[in-house]
């Protein structure tokens, strides 16, 4: 079997643990080992990899799910993170449960999250952006609201006049949606979420439409804005660009040693863990 192992950028934990990793596995599997920002360079031996394993929090599971997600590869999380909502391993435990797992890797769990796909004209030029968190329109100057105005499956829903605007999947509900006052939506669900980022004498409240849907939104105001997919490949659109949303073709695959119960059980500690690092 072909593993990958994607460690996170200069933090030395992940890097020594990678290293391990690589020596214990490596007699039984062929293995590459990259870092998160380089695991393009890695693309042509996507193909035949069976597992990635990342090694770092939630950020890292992001950025290699786009890199990935169309070669239907699952991933594997150890939580060198925060909260870890995606990740399932802890550190501490890391290399014995691993072992465990490469033993009968066909006995675990594959979880399916939807992503999302984002498509629209910047200067006169197509853009696509995939996310399995959120697709995320946000002024480019501080402190200045936006005139939005959003249609679902070309209705007009709302108009609103706001810090920005979230279309967030299941996954994304426990990130920027939740700050922003969204729900928390379990990850297997097949719907998306339009949350509004502080809203002023509008709809205040998120909408949640199902997964055949499509969001289109429409910017009125007349300085430009920024979208951006799981924080990354930021586009600049000014007044009267306009994008759609719409469930990817592809999903990302988890393989998960717990039921799906499991969130449930975790959620109010991940939670709290999280507020009291940032105490």
């Amino acid at each position: 079997m072909l593993i990958g192992i994607i460690s996170k950028a200069g933090i030395e934990k992940s890097l020594d643990l990678a290293s391990k990793i690589a020596d214990k596995i490596s007699m039984d599997h062929d293995v590459w080992v990259s870092d998160v920002d380089d695991i393009d360079t890695y693309r042509s031996k996507f193909k035949d990899t069976q597992l990635v394993i990342t090694l770092g929090g939630d950020g890292t599971i992001l950025r290699v799910a786009r890199s990935i997600s169309s070669f239907e590869i699952p991933i594997l999380g150890i939580n060198l993170g925060r909260v870890g909502f995606m990740t399932e391993i802890p550190y501490s435990d890391s290399l014995k449960i691993l072992d465990e797992v490469l033993k009968d890797i066909n006995k675990f769990r594959i979880e399916k999250r939807l992503m999302l796909k984002a498509t629209g004209i910047s200067n006169n030029q197509k853009f696509e952006l995939n996310a399995l968190n959120d697709i995320v329109l946000g002024h480019q100057s501080v402190s200045r609201l936006m005139d939005i105005d959003v249609y679902v499956d070309s209705e007009l829903m709302a108009e609103y006049r706001a810090d920005g605007i979230i279309i967030s999947s299941p996954s994304g509900s426990t990130g920027y949606s939740l700050a922003a006052g969204g729900p928390i939506i379990t990850p297997e669900q097949k719907l998306m979420l339009i949350q509004p980022i502080a809203p002023h004498m509008s709809l205040d409240v998120g909408v949640i439409v199902p997964d055949h849907s499509k969001i289109s939104i429409n910017i009125a105001s007349p300085n430009k804005a920024v979208v951006s997919a799981d924080g990354f490949d930021e586009v600049v659109l000014g007044e009267k660009d306009k994008i759609d949303v719409e469930i990817s073709k592809h999903v990302t695959r988890f393989i998960r040693l717990k039921s799906p119960s499991d969130f449930y059980k975790q959620l109010t500690s991940r939670l709290k863990r999280d507020v009291l690092k940032n105490e």
